[in-house]
């Protein structure tokens, strides 16, 4: 009779019932933790509340104070502006009744003007005079008639005086020296400690300040001096004047003299909360009347302090547009407080009026109501906490209780239950060290026999499964040795620059790939055709690992073998003016040819003339080469000349042709470029690889650093991503035969500077005089050809002296035209009847040992050559 299993869920049925009571403890413990909680959360709203609610109060005083502190400003301002436009047009006043007693004399009688009383304090019209004038001066029958005529005057001097506090003095003074001023102090006229004055003394009108200023002022003007000191009533002064014409000339000047008290009193009496004050800054940025008597706005009579020059940057900045006219508020710092700043500008004076708040004061009752708030929440907390510890006590004495029964009845019950287990674990720990052979014995008749049931039989597994493992790591070894071998022999096969082209000094050229796997499809190549004649070949086989590597062997020694046949007899390829693209035709034939798996190629095939810099090409289904010119633009080459390769039998390719000038760079490269990702999932692109290359091109590219560049910015862009295809680059940099060149407009104006500049280079090689005035006939004959009969836009002269041969070309970008097409004139012909032209070419073939023309990537090229005398 098979032994019944004592199961254990009987033995957890009993264990859940002590559970029971811890999870009671438990709730309890959570009870109070949330009660805690609550307090917690509680204090915080309520912190949180206060700190909300006196923010949002502080914003909204401030905001209220600079709105208050900025209509007290303009208010103040527009005040000020009131009393000085009373005293403007007193000013024009006096000067229009001054302009129309000269205009019109006769409409006004004579009237005297006293002499000042020399004890008056009575208000009173005075005559002054200046000391230019001589005694018989002042009796001329010209000047006693103006001085009569303007005596007239007298009576709205002292009307304007009288009527305005703020007045201290009215006056006008003439050119020819005479002075009718109205004031309350005649005695000062006089010199002191003379008890018998016989005349007051001279005043002398054209040298003050406000006749000067108010002189060389236009009709009209109201001119405003520096505030001065008045030297009798001690206050300070500033005065308002304008001119008075007759006949377009200046022949008197009409001022109000002002007591600035006024002024004082509407910036000095500005209450502005309990510690505001209000200041105001001249046109000179001084501080002029300050509610400061210490600091960086007390009023200062150091007529150097600037306060757009003070060190306090933000206050230097608001006095500028102070000073400027302008209206505003800001909070800064002042005398180590921050405080609210509000300005309103004085147009007429071209002064500004500031008022000024703390910033403590603005927001003293926000902080106020914030104190408050946080009391109460803090009385609050204090209840709580005392509430919270009265049911900790009771629960704590409860739970002391329940915790020594588990304690006692779960004691005797973990033995019982976990000998078995115990036991299972010191079998599985003998399995320790690699021992699969040894079989777990427990016979407790529940679960936990069937789990070291399990365990014998999970042994034998992982024992079948560490023998099958190791089968399969020494394959995937062998694999991967296989690969490592195979892209070492990939990398071989592709060319190195350095030791293909150790001496070659016409051209520069870098290559660089990296595989996305161990093998790649990319690769690229150059060779010589001939010593002037360089192939370049970039191209992207389609897939990735073994079987791309295979294609890209296979295509890359089809398309080396077919443009080296091609160049081995160059002057007999069928069609030379199409001869690259009938190679390309020939190599997409022939992969097509048996292509079962359907791979196919992208490829980029050129030829480089390297004489010339002309570049022939074609561009199968390949990305756009960048072309890097010597004055740091790039540009792509979007020319396209077919279908990719092994796509489709049949396929024709077009043929194109482009120059390279000296110190161009080509970048050749494949798609693992501009398609590199980021983690962002986005691609690299074109725009960001051109951008590359034109910051280097500015500092001076060389295919080295281009690569380098390149590479590096594409490593930093898909950095922590997966390289998903792979990167191929190669550089070339055309530097010429050797010439010197001087590009420039096809003028005739310009012949001179490129007959020079090609003297210069003859005579630095010592070449001799017969020969450079035949070289120069030749340039001048050549460069006016292209002038008057090209349309060209530009030309290029380029020169070089190798050994004893002296070359030049001449290129433009004018109408295509072959001169050596030109039959050769009839002297006699030409001599007989006097006609003009026709020998120009011929002579330059008769001179020179070697003449050739071109028509390359759109332009002419007449290259000549002459022997020289060194």
């Amino acid at each position: 009779m098979k032994k019944e299993k004592k199961s254990i869920r009987r033995k957890t049925t009993v264990l859940l019932l002590i559970t029971a009571l811890l999870a009671l403890a438990s709730a309890g413990a959570v009870s109070i933790y949330s009660l805690y909680s609550m307090k917690h959360i509680s204090v915080d709203s309520s912190r949180q509340l206060g700190q909300t609610a006196a923010e949002n109060a502080e914003k909204a005083l401030e905001k209220l104070a600079a709105e208050n502190l900025q209509s007290m400003a303009v208010e103040r301002a527009a005040y000020i502006e009131e009393k000085f436009a009373t005293v403007e047009a007193y000013a024009l006043g006096i000067a229009a009744l001054a302009g129309d007693i000269y205009e019109y004399p006769e409409k006004y009688p004579d009237r005297e003007v006293a002499l000042p009383l020399p004890d008056s304090t009575e208000l009173a019209a005075q005559l002054l005079w200046s000391e230019k004038l001589t005694g018989q001066e002042r009796g001329l029958p010209s000047a006693t008639k103006e001085l009569r005529k303007l005596g007239n005057i007298q009576d709205l001097l002292v009307q304007y005086n009288a009527q305005n506090d703020m007045v201290s003095s009215t006056y006008i003074a003439t050119e020819s020296g005479w002075m009718i001023q109205a004031d309350y102090i005649a005695y000062s006229k006089y010199e002191e400690n003379e008890p018998q004055p016989v005349l007051p003394m001279s005043y002398e009108a054209a040298g003050r300040q406000w006749y000067r200023w108010a002189k060389d002022s236009i009709p009209g003007q109201i001119i405003y001096t520096d505030v001065i000191k008045d030297i009798h009533e001690g206050g300070n002064c500033i005065v308002c004047a304008t001119p008075v014409y007759y006949n377009g000339e200046v022949v008197a000047v009409a001022g109000v003299g002002s007591y600035l008290e006024t002024v004082n009193n509407a910036v000095l009496n500005t209450a502005i909360g309990q510690e505001g004050y209000a200041f105001l800054v001249n046109e000179k940025g001084q501080v002029m009347v300050s509610g400061k008597e210490q600091g960086e706005i007390a009023a200062c009579a150091e007529q150097e302090k600037d306060l757009r020059k003070s060190s306090n940057d933000v206050l230097s900045d608001v006095a500028v547009k102070m000073v400027g006219g302008h209206t505003g508020s800001l909070k800064l710092i002042l005398d180590g407080r921050e405080v609210y700043l509000a300005y309103a500008p004085l147009h007429r004076l071209g002064w500004s009026f500031v008022t000024v708040i703390d910033v403590a004061e603005v927001i003293a009752p926000a902080e106020e109501s914030q104190n408050m708030i946080l009391a109460l929440t803090e009385d609050v907390a204090i209840k709580q906490n005392t509430a919270i510890k009265k049911m900790l006590i009771s629960f704590v004495t409860v739970m002391l209780v329940v915790m020594l029964f588990i304690c006692c009845g779960g004691t005797l019950f973990s033995r019982k239950l976990t000998a078995p287990i115990r036991k299972l674990t010191e079998e599985v720990g003998r399995l320790d060290g690699g021992n699969l052979d040894r079989q777990i014995q427990i016979a407790t008749g529940d679960e936990v026999e069937e789990l070291g049931n399990a365990f014998n039989k999970m042994t034998a597994q992982i024992k079948s499964y560490v023998e099958n493992l190791a089968s399969v790591t020494a394959e995937k070894e062998r694999i991967r040795t296989e690969i490592q071998v195979a892209s070492r022999l990939q990398a071989d096969m592709l060319p190195k620059a350095d030791e293909i082209f150790p001496n070659r000094t016409d051209f520069t050229l870098s290559a660089f790939m990296m595989p996305a796997k161990g093998v790649g499809g990319d690769f690229y190549d150059f060779f010589l055709l001939d010593e002037d004649r360089l192939a370049l070949v970039m191209a992207d086989v389609s897939g990735k690992g073994v079987p791309a590597a295979l294609f890209m062997v296979v295509s890359r020694t089809l398309i080396k073998s077919r443009l080296l046949s091609a160049g081995r007899d160059w002057s007999k390829v069928q069609d030379s003016e199409n001869f690259l693209s009938c190679v390309v035709e020939e190599i997409n034939d022939i992969l097509c040819t048996n292509n079962k798996n359907g791979m196919f190629v992208t490829a980029w095939i050129g030829v480089l003339t390297l004489s010339t810099g002309e570049l022939v090409f074609v561009n199968a289904g390949h990305c756009h080469p960048l072309i890097c010119h010597k004055n740091g633009i790039c540009e792509y080459n979007d020319s396209f000349g077919g279908l990719i390769l092994a796509g489709m039998e049949g396929s024709t390719y077009k043929q194109c042709r482009i120059r390279l000038r000296q110190g161009d760079t080509l970048m050749l490269y494949t798609d693992g470029v501009t398609e590199a990702t980021n983690l962002q999932k986005k691609l690299y692109g074109e725009a960001k690889l051109k951008l590359v290359a034109e910051k280097l091109g500015r500092t001076g590219i060389t295919p080295e650093k281009l690569i380098e560049a390149v590479w590096k910015d594409v490593d930093d862009f898909q950095k922590g991503g997966e390289q998903f295809d792979d990167i191929t680059l190669l550089a070339v940099t055309y530097h010429g035969q050797g010439y010197v060149e001087k590009t420039g407009k096809p003028d005739i104006k310009n012949i001179w500077e490129f007959a020079d500049f090609v003297e210069k280079e003859l005579n630095k090689k010592g070449v001799s005089m017969k020969t450079i005035v035949k070289i120069l006939m030749a340039v001048d004959e050549i460069f006016s050809n292209i002038c008057y009969y090209s349309g060209a836009t530009e030309v290029t002269v380029g020169i070089k002296i190798d050994e004893q041969i002296i070359t030049l070309f001449f290129e433009d970008n004018g109408t295509p035209y072959n001169p050596m097409e030109k039959p050769d004139p009839d002297v006699e012909e030409l001599l007989h009847q006097q006609k003009e032209g026709g020998l120009g070419i011929y002579l330059v073939k008769k001179r020179m040992d070697e003449i050739k023309y071109e028509y390359i990537g759109g332009r002419n090229r007449l290259t000549i050559s002459k022997n020289a005398d060194i």
